[in-house]
């Protein structure tokens, strides 16, 4: 495995190359310097060309010289031709490069002088990593074995997970202090948490955050390596990059590690990974899909959600939620009571001018709640469960199960169904089937 590192003998590319000489070193690689000749140079005559062409090799010699007596690691250069961002790209596929470290001036400049100005391109088309370096003094000091601090920008993607992988692989070499952050906008959230429809769209929501940051920690609950991790959401109001970025400073990382899509062309604008690499003032990694397949780690049953609606089949769906609970696990009973329809005259009766909140009005919640704790059968205290009660409603029964089960981080979802098929699911719907498309947890559906 090999570190490249592109050269243009600029302030910034000179940082660059102490950082990718400090992790060659660290990770015992070697380092290859390259400098990618512009095209209006290539088009001149073979004499010319070789006389510009031994002036650089000689610069690059030059520069693995200054490198050389500040580190161990092997070190061969190479001259390339062709545009900086396709050439050192092409370059680093050949020699099976684990990692590509260019420089940048960064922080909104404008095209920047030659590598430099590529080093945008260069990210959003490699398919190793690329380390876009603003500072060499916290890499090249994490790399001497001092600590470092590092947000990752997460969400729920392939492209994420690569990202925290490959982190994974810093904290083997050297403390890394992990803040793992998610931009959230208020009106989704609220909407996958099931909550309040009144919310501001400025002002952080700290029931919001607090669910957010509960299921990172849910997700990934640890990190191999040494450090610390830390979880914290951000409300966005706006592009996604600008708040990561802001949270990247409040958190006093030196280092930000995206993952990345490879969008090109137009597609780029709504690109996180290229909008944190043209603002960021310090270090970032741009990560693309690996290829290795998911984390598998064995699912654990500690939650359970089951939906009933009094009737004799959905109370038949009870006993199997407390059946799939591990020992003191918890159990969530719950059921919805639609604002619409014949269904919603109960809550029509006791709070008719109500706004549509999730929780069914006090005296509604305590008489269901009575109800639901009725059918608790005598295995809970058999397996020390824990019993909650979830009164919700909502104008879609579906939606309003799986908003729960987002709200209560259930493990799984247990609901019966009554099997319609034809024309009787056609006229009556199956809550069932809905909540299946609706949620991202798992269902276990008790038949008929």
């Amino acid at each position: 495995m090999a570190i490249v590192c592109g050269v243009d003998f600029s302030s910034w590319s000179q940082a660059a190359a102490e950082v990718a000489a400090a992790l060659a070193e660290r990770r015992q690689e070697l380092l290859f310097l390259v400098h990618a000749l512009e095209p209006n140079v290539e088009r001149m005559e073979g004499e010319a060309l070789a006389r510009v062409q031994t002036m650089l090799t000689e610069r690059l010699g030059g520069e693995a010289s200054r490198l050389k007596a500040l580190t161990k690691a092997p070190i061969e250069t190479a001259v390339l031709q062709g545009p900086a961002d396709e050439a050192v790209r092409h370059f680093a596929a050949t020699r099976k490069a684990s990692l590509v470290v260019v420089g940048s001036a960064g922080h909104g400049a404008g095209a920047l002088v030659k590598l430099g100005g590529a080093s945008e391109r260069l990210a959003s088309g490699a398919e190793v990593p690329v380390l876009v370096v603003r500072d060499a003094e916290a890499m090249t000091a994490w790399a001497k074995g001092a600590g470092l601090r590092v947000m990752v920008g997460f969400d729920d993607g392939e492209a994420a997970m690569s990202a925290l992988r490959w982190v994974e692989g810093l904290r083997q070499l050297a403390p890394v202090d992990v803040v793992l952050g998610r931009v959230y906008y208020q009106d989704e959230a609220h909407r996958q948490y099931g909550l309040s429809k009144r919310f501001s769209y400025t002002d952080a929501d700290p029931r919001v955050e607090a669910l957010i940051e509960r299921d990172l920690k849910a997700h990934v609950p640890r990190l191999e390596g040494r450090g610390e991790l830390f979880y914290r959401a951000k409300l966005a109001v706006g592009r996604v990059a600008d708040h990561l970025l802001e949270l990247a400073e409040a958190e006093r990382c030196q280092l930000v590690v995206v993952g990345s899509h490879g969008r090109r062309g137009l597609a780029r604008m709504w690109s996180v990974s290229a909008a944190a690499l043209h603002l960021s003032r310090m270090a970032v990694v741009v990560v693309p899909p690996d290829g290795k397949p998911a984390r598998v780690t064995q699912p654990r049953v500690k939650r359970v959600l089951v939906t009933t609606d009094f009737s004799s089949l959905g109370n038949a769906a009870v006993p199997w939620a407390y059946a799939l609970a591990e020992p003191g696990g918890e159990v969530y009973l719950a059921h919805v009571t639609l604002t619409t329809g014949l269904a919603g005259e109960l809550v029509e009766q006791y709070l008719p001018s109500a706004d549509l909140l999730p929780q069914a009005p006090a005296k509604v919640e305590l008489e269901v709640a009575a109800r639901l704790r009725a059918l608790t059968p005598g295995v809970a205290d058999e397996k020390h469960l824990v019993t909650r009660t979830e009164v919700v409603r909502g104008a879609n029964a579906a939606q309003a199960i799986s908003d729960a089960a987002e709200r209560v981080a259930a493990d799984v979802i247990v609901i019966s169904s009554h099997g319609r098929s034809g024309l009787a699911k056609t006229l009556f719907g199956s809550v069932a089937e809905a909540v299946l498309k609706a949620s991202r947890k798992p269902v276990f559906i008790v038949r008929a």
